[in-house]
């Protein structure tokens, strides 16, 4: 398990599972269940959900559609927002038209059925019933919803054509189908507050505009979505434009003209830079980029062009490189895995027999660990990997360990309340995070923290229920979660373990015989499920890496990963690690 208690302690049981209702101008029925977990016939631990393009573009009014199928039509339309959703406005009476404000978050809704309510020669009554499995923000974030949507409408006969002609809910309803088929996510790129990173924020883009850099490089000049607004910065100051649209140059590449930058310093020139390159880049438009400001290059010595290799440092997929490979806890001890044998880690921790739970930063240089400390207690220690370790807090219950950006950072759960132990200049502390926003989105203990490779966004396991929430820090120094949400909708209350396998890409273990073993993005689509024939449930703990997926079953160690670029078809034993109750650590 993630939680790690003294023996004498038993683990808690999971609190209830709460619905939370997406709020609409509709009306809305709870629903008790949450959606299946679909499998995903082709598995990729390395890559976020992506859609290779858009297609089936927006349907248009036939002369032959009776009224159900123009209602389902019309639902597929508002999917094209171009021209205040000129597109569904077709299948409107002007008076109607004239009336729906458009404007707003959209509806993304499965599973409708439209039921006539009253009809005769000239008009019909229909409702119309779905469940709302997204919210589609008008900048672009989708967020996972539950609920069901029921609402009106009205259509009259104009000649030998039916059009809707009643009063609409505001905003957009969607038939999800459709916006799968339209839509694709793209990263844009914040900086971390210290100004070093890159974080991503996941915004949603319809048809072609996914791959405009004019519309990328304006979302970037909006700012970052609401929920991390506080806890990253942007090198684009405020009241700064684009002079034009971002045009493509003749040798390859494009140009960025950007107004209203001012006179910024070297540094925060160079991260407005890796925002825009590094947001094209992901979008899969090619460099050089052309970054003008104000009438002149946003970097002399840049002229020419920037390049992703000359912003290398900022690289948002980047792995630190580390001689440190799997290793795992069995026996209270840390132990290295060889292609033949376990071997004790050098130093107190692979020579104990009361270690818990350890995890080790991403370059492989430290160590945190949850062991035995006596007195019906437990402690969380740090240090070099290999070396001597100290403790840093102590308690009943202590969550496995993570480290944040950097192995300057440490994140745990001790009694049930987040803590943050941390190394600078000034030497080391460990300070409360609050946590209060928590309850307010899913009732029960933490029994996992994990923070993402980006250093501020957090994935928790409370109740048994994943929740995203974002590391927030004041003016006065308080760190705080914020901004919380229930991952997905269709993974359940039974999570057990967690790990990011990029700043973008979730991996969980689910107490459960189907799908034990989910991929969960932060773009907010549904949880996808893993493979899972050959693993032996129940499934304890889950761990990742860029290319590939440990998890420790009821018999040992398996891993899921890709062989010569292709991913792999079956969970494959980690034969040295093959032992009861091991659990797998990476880096």
């Amino acid at each position: 398990m993630s939680v790690v208690r003294h023996p004498e302690h038993p683990r808690r049981s999971v609190l209830g599972f709460l619905i939370a209702v997406a709020t609409a101008t509709v009306a809305m029925v709870v629903v008790s269940a949450c959606g299946s977990i679909p499998n995903d016939s082709s598995p990729q631990p390395i890559k976020s959900f992506q859609r290779e393009g858009a297609t089936n573009a927006a349907p248009v009014p036939q002369s032959d559609m009776d009224p159900e199928a123009l209602v389902r039509a019309f639902l597929k339309s508002t999917v094209d927002p171009d021209s205040g959703h000129d597109a569904a406005r077709a299948f409107l009476t002007p008076v109607a038209s004239q009336q729906w404000d458009d404007r707003g978050d959209a509806l993304i809704l499965d599973e409708i059925s439209i039921f006539v309510d009253q009809r005769n020669e000239d008009s019909v009554r229909m409702r119309l019933t779905g469940d709302n499995v997204g919210t589609l923000k008008s900048d672009g974030q989708l967020l996972p919803a539950s609920g069901r949507v029921e609402t009106s409408i009205s259509l009259t006969r104009q000649g030998d054509q039916w059009r809707i002609d009643g009063p609409l809910p505001n905003g957009a309803m969607i038939d999800r189908d459709q916006f799968d088929n339209t839509y694709r996510p793209v990263s844009l790129y914040f900086s971390d507050r210290t100004g070093r990173r890159l974080v991503p924020d996941p915004r949603w883009f319809y048809s072609g505009q996914a791959t405009d850099p004019t519309a990328l490089v304006n979302r970037l000049l909006g700012g970052p979505a609401a929920d991390l607004s506080a806890a990253v910065d942007s090198g684009f100051p405020s009241g700064s434009t684009l002079r034009g649209p971002v045009v493509g140059l003749a040798g390859g590449g494009v140009r960025v003209d950007l107004s209203g930058i001012g006179d910024p310093s070297s540094r925060d020139r160079t991260v407005l830079a890796a925002q825009i390159v590094w947001t094209l880049d992901g979008a899969d438009i090619a460099g050089p980029y052309v970054i003008d400001a104000d009438g002149a290059p946003l970097a002399a010595e840049r002229a020419s062009g920037w390049q992703p290799a000359d912003l290398r440092s900022f690289d948002p997929n980047a792995v630190p490189s580390t001689d440190v490979g799997l290793n795992v806890v069995t026996g209270g001890a840390l132990r290295a895995v060889t292609d033949t044998a376990t071997v004790p880690v050098r130093g107190p921790l692979g020579s104990s027999r009361d270690v818990r739970a350890a995890t080790i930063s991403d370059n492989g240089a430290r160590v945190a660990a949850v062991r035995t400390a006596g007195d019906r207690r437990l402690e969380c220690v740090i240090g070099d990997y290999g070396g001597d370790v100290g403790p840093i807090v102590s308690g009943v219950s202590i969550t496995r360990p993570s480290f944040g950006a950097d192995e300057n950072a440490v994140w745990v759960v001790v009694d049930g309340k987040p803590v943050q132990w941390q190394r600078d200049d000034d030497g080391t502390q460990t300070v409360p995070v609050e946590a209060s926003s928590i309850p307010r989105v899913a009732r029960g203990a933490i029994t996992e923290m994990q923070v993402a490779p980006d250093g501020v966004r957090v994935a928790l396991v409370v109740g048994g229920q994943i929740v995203f929430a974002v590391l927030s820090t004041n003016a006065e120094g308080q760190v705080s979660l914020t901004s919380p949400r229930i991952a997905a909708y269709n993974i359940g209350n039974r999570a057990v373990s967690l790990d990011w396998a990029s700043p973008t890409t979730l991996v969980v273990a689910r107490e459960a015989p189907e799908s034990p073993v989910v991929q969960l993005s932060i773009n907010g689509t549904p949880a996808v499920g893993l493979l899972s024939g050959n693993v032996s449930p129940p499934v304890r703990a889950v761990v990742a890496n860029a290319s590939t997926i440990y998890v420790g079953d009821q018999r040992g160690v398996l891993r899921l990963g890709s062989n010569n670029g292709q991913p792999d078809q079956y969970w494959t034993e980690v034969e040295p690690a093959m032992i009861a109750g091991a659990i797998p650590v990476l880096p």
